[in-house]
């Protein structure tokens, strides 16, 4: 019968194995907490990475949809404050004008004066622009529609579109002559009598030319135009704070695919170190072992 002195080969080839398979495992643990993500590869878990790839396009594609309602957004509402102003200018010119009918003939030309500034500035809105593109359009050949998507299924999704508006049109009395205008294009001498200059395509009215109706007309025009861009931005606005809403939870989804539980995770990495510590004992223990029983034997040997 032989006899077996110590531990076998096959042993410390065991612990071996042990202590490798722990330095994995804890090498592996502490890359998801390092990178807080429990899917590392797609050995990992296939499914699980293939949805999050998923998540991510849509994200990525609603966060860039979110982005163009917003500009669209931060154009309409140039365009409402523009008219705002325009607006707040024909109301100033009404005043005025109510002024210079019961005004001294030396007041007249003080408020003539002041209606034409106030004309200047009104016509200086029209050509107002964003990052290069005109608020407002007065020729038809130039009037374009834009599309925004507010939706990551794009034309098939739903959209807003948005129109340059008239706003020349506006500021111009349709009812009587068609060159009558509110608005001037530079600032001149405006007479006593009425006279003006006459610039451009169209004569700028002057204080004593327009009527009170007129201005009223003007002034119903611009608040239409302004109810038009403010529409616009009303629609904008709530697809705006649906893709917020959406892009967040696609955000808490994807990290719920992804993300790694970095309490359990630390738990865990506690857990193999452990095991790694006592694969380490063991093979240096069956090691010395086999070392002892060699020294033994050639000791035996010598004598």
């Amino acid at each position: 019968m032989a006899l077996t002195l110590g531990s076998s080969n096959a042993i410390s080839y065991r612990n071996s194995l042990y202590l490798n398979d722990a330095k994995s495992r804890m090498d592996k643990s502490l890359l998801r907490i390092s990178s807080g993500r429990k899917i590392l590869s797609g050995a990992d878990d296939p499914g699980g990475l293939a949805l999050s790839m998923r998540l991510t396009n849509e994200l990525s594609l609603t966060n860039t949809i979110q982005n163009s309602v917003e500009n669209a957004k931060s154009f309409t509402e140039l365009q409402d404050g523009a008219l705002k102003s325009a607006g707040d200018i024909i109301m100033e010119m009404s005043s005025l004008k109510s002024k210079y009918t019961n005004a001294s003939d030396s007041d007249k030309l003080i408020y003539a004066g002041q209606f034409r500034e106030l004309q200047v500035q009104l016509n200086g809105l029209g050509s107002e622009q964003l990052n290069g593109v005109s608020l407002f359009s007065s020729d038809a050949s130039h009037k374009s529609a834009s599309t925004i998507y507010t939706s990551a299924q794009g034309a098939s999704g739903s959209s807003v579109t948005l129109t340059n508006l008239d706003y020349s049109s506006a500021v111009s009395i349709q009812s009587g002559d068609p060159n009558r205008n509110l608005a001037a294009t530079s600032a001149g001498t405006v007479l006593n009598d009425g006279t003006t200059q006459a610039l451009g395509t169209g004569v700028a009215m002057s204080i004593s030319q327009v009527t009170a109706d007129e201005l009223n007309t003007g002034l119903e025009q611009i608040a239409s135009l302004r109810a038009q861009a403010g529409g616009k931005a009303s629609t904008l606005g709530f697809a705006s704070e649906y893709l917020a809403t959406k892009s967040a939870g696609l955000e808490a989804a994807n990290s719920r695919v992804m993300d790694a539980d970095i309490a359990a995770e630390s738990i865990n990495y506690s857990k193999y170190s452990m095991q790694y510590q006592a694969a380490a004992a063991a093979l240096a223990q069956s090691n010395l072992t086999t070392e002892v029983v060699m020294d033994l034997l050639l000791s035996i040997n010598k004598k």
